[in-house]
């Protein structure tokens, strides 16, 4: 099924502390906890609904959330990078960075689906899922015609905020939503709900601890279609800055009309 899916913003609250008291010890690895999942519809076919997700979040180091131009993270590689969403390849394996809102274009040096049928057969194959995943096709901007299609692997840690979604299944199990086997290509929406909020702290040359919570919105015309009376679950998990994953936790079993609001 083709559905289009849209991510808003997030809200973000942090708590900020009176210089009268001493701040709070926390653990450098982020701690989550649940707080609160509502379901918001709204009339007609074509309008998307809304998730609204409130976790309470503890980090010791304050070093949650990114910026637009984040340059903190480290490769594989060991290479300083702005955490792109995609990473492309050269034809020797080396990895390109094109920043967001740039033009991705291929002057003859990087992989694409001609070197797949040319000099690496290992490469994937242009079928689902991974037409989505490490296929990128580039059009003409003004006649819409494929010009070329690149190879690329998706970055992980291009998100923040790890959102997945369980079912549950007639013997009381949860079965993992596969949002790449319902936006297919060329609508595709390969990581579901994973997402960004922004950097936290007011001054990024302190290490101060932080809690607060983080309200985090997810958009879609498709959950009253994908989910209508299922009973669902989450499984919510962050990142920081440094790249160190928070614990995972649950919310607890819901339906849509059980959290309407």
């Amino acid at each position: 099924m083709r559905l289009i899916r849209s991510l808003v913003g997030m809200v973000v609250l942090a708590v900020a502390f009176n210089a009268c008291f001493k701040a709070p010890e926390f653990p450098v690895i982020p701690e989550i906890t649940f707080n609160d999942i509502v379901f918001k519809d709204v009339p007609g076919s074509a309008s998307a609904d809304t998730l609204i997700l409130t976790i309470n979040f503890k980090d010791g180091d304050g070093d949650l959330g990114l910026g637009d131009a984040e340059t903190d993270y480290i490769s594989d590689g060991g290479q300083a990078y702005p955490v792109m969403d995609k990473l492309y390849f050269k034809l020797d394996g080396t990895p390109v960075y094109f920043p967001a809102g740039s033009t991705v274009a291929n002057d003859g040096s990087l992989m694409s689906y001609k070197t797949k049928r040319t000099t690496n057969d290992t490469l994937p194959a242009f079928i689902t899922p991974y037409n989505c995943a490490n296929w990128e096709v580039l059009t003409d901007g003004t006649t819409g015609k494929a010009t070329d299609t690149l190879y690329f692997q998706l970055n992980p840690n291009h998100y923040n905020i790890f959102v997945d979604f369980y079912i549950k299944q007639q013997d009381n199990s949860f079965a993992l939503f596969d949002w790449k086997k319902e936006f297919i290509y060329p609508n595709c929406q390969v990581n579901g709900f994973y997402g960004r909020f922004p950097i936290l702290s007011k001054d990024l040359s302190q290490n101060t601890a932080q809690e607060g919570t983080i309200r985090y919105s997810m958009k879609s015309v498709g959950f009253l279609i994908f989910f209508s009376i299922k009973v669902l679950k989450l499984k919510i998990s962050i990142q920081d800055r440094k790249l160190q994953r928070s614990n995972i936790i649950e919310s607890p079993e819901f339906t849509l009309q059980s959290i309407r609001k």
